[in-house]
């Protein structure tokens, strides 16, 4: 066994003893529940968060019973004898997972183990990024999460500067997804530091690595604000220190479009945006994708550029990227559920403004879908923001 799948069978346990207590325990019950096992009901939902909303620090806080707890939940259970003794199998495995997983070693000096643990963190990011599988690439991200956080804290930065951008960025991925900004901006701004304060290249990187991580960091920083609805520090991190890093410099052609995306992303939400400038900023980034036969950066674009239209109301052009678009899907070489949800999430958004209800049903069903399914949790919540009772509605209906 490989030691990131001890991340993953911690969390399959978890998922699996959290869906017991949630079929026998009903919401309004818990609270009683938790006073006969004698804990707080506070930390009766540390114990079931398949997630980090009650948590500052996933790897300080996240509860698992110890194995006397365990067993007092279990024989309070008001469940048969068999799913008693399920229940207390699954929190006792988590636990041994979780254990094995965080104090299997608290500082590396072995170099080429390192290197091979981030390889498998690249593996699990790019299956998150781009699976097929909802169920999987919810478990993914939160395997992702959680095993580049407990990575970070048993290496030295400065004797492994590389590795541990990489990871920071791993990290600030999942977060971003997962709706913790503010653990990814910290993560982003850290990788930073470590970058500027350490010019000596790790062993096994390159100069054009060393160039990724530090666009990559600066660039994370600049999402997390986004997400942090503060786009409007976005547009200096973006052409003030973006554009003047050596990798946009020798790789023009390759990052401008995604950086130019980020910026898009960001003036979409400033309350008054020149539709004229990101026209010009969309048109010019579309024909390098095109250029480079970059289909899937072209998708994105187009995405933040459809945001653009809609906002500001142009809705025929709208309505024809849309369709090209969702025509393209099927003919991406990869594409992940992320990006399909960002765009199903903005075919809804134009077919509310038009009153087009049979359109917006469709297209947020697919949203939706993609959003439980997946865990991409800060595009759910941003969708709730939007739509209100209307999206509690379909989520009811859906349950």
């Amino acid at each position: 066994m490989r030691w990131i799948d001890k991340y993953r069978l911690s969390e399959l346990h978890r998922e699996t003893y959290v869906a017991i207590l949630q079929r026998w325990v009903p919401h309004g019950e818990r609270g009683e529940f938790a006073r006969r096992c004698g804990i707080t009901r506070e930390y009766l939902s540390c114990l079931c968060a398949l997630d980090d909303e009650f948590n500052r620090r996933v790897a300080t806080h996240k509860r698992y019973p110890s194995p006397p707890l365990a067993r007092k939940i279990a024989d309070n259970l008001p469940a048969p004898v068999e799913i008693k003794q399920g229940l207390l199998e699954n929190m006792e495995l988590a636990h041994v997972y979780a254990v094995n997983r965080e104090y299997a070693g608290r500082m590396y000096s072995d170099h080429s183990l390192l290197i091979s643990q981030i390889m498998d963190l690249e593996e699990i990011h790019h299956r998150a990024t781009f699976g097929k599988d909802p169920g999987e690439i919810q478990l993914d991200y939160r395997t992702l999460r959680d095993a580049s956080f407990n990575l970070l804290q048993q290496i030295d930065p400065e004797q492994f500067p590389d590795s541990f951008a990489q990871i920071c960025l791993y990290y600030h991925d999942a977060q971003c997804v997962l709706n913790r900004p503010d653990e990814a901006l910290i993560y982003a701004k850290i990788a930073q530091l470590v970058l500027e304060s350490i010019e000596t290249i790790e062993d096994g990187y390159t100069q054009m690595q060393r160039r990724h991580f530090e666009i990559n960091a600066i660039r994370g920083e600049a999402v997390a604000y986004h997400n942090l609805k503060l786009d409007k520090l976005v547009p200096d991190i973006v052409l003030n220190r973006v554009c003047r890093t050596s990798a946009y410099a020798y790789e023009r052609s390759f990052w401008e479009p995604i950086v130019m995306r980020d910026l898009v992303n960001s003036v979409v939400e400033f309350p008054r945006f020149s539709i004229r400038e990101v026209n010009r900023i969309a048109y010019r980034i579309q024909s390098i994708c095109e250029r480079n036969d970059d289909q899937f950066t072209l998708l994105l674009v187009r995405e933040a550029w459809l945001r653009s239209l809609i906002k500001f109301d142009k809705v025929k052009l709208a309505r024809r990227v849309l369709e090209e678009e969702i025509g393209r899907l099927p003919h991406l070489p990869y594409v992940g559920a992320l990006h399909k949800a960002l765009l199903f999430k903005s075919g809804a958004r134009l077919a509310w403004q038009t009153h087009d209800r049979d359109a917006w049903n469709l297209y947020m069903c697919q949203a939706l879908d993609l959003m439980t399914n997946a865990g991409l949790k800060h595009q759910l919540e941003q969708t709730k923001e939007i739509y209100g009772l209307a999206i509690e509605h379909l989520l009811d209906e859906r349950r």
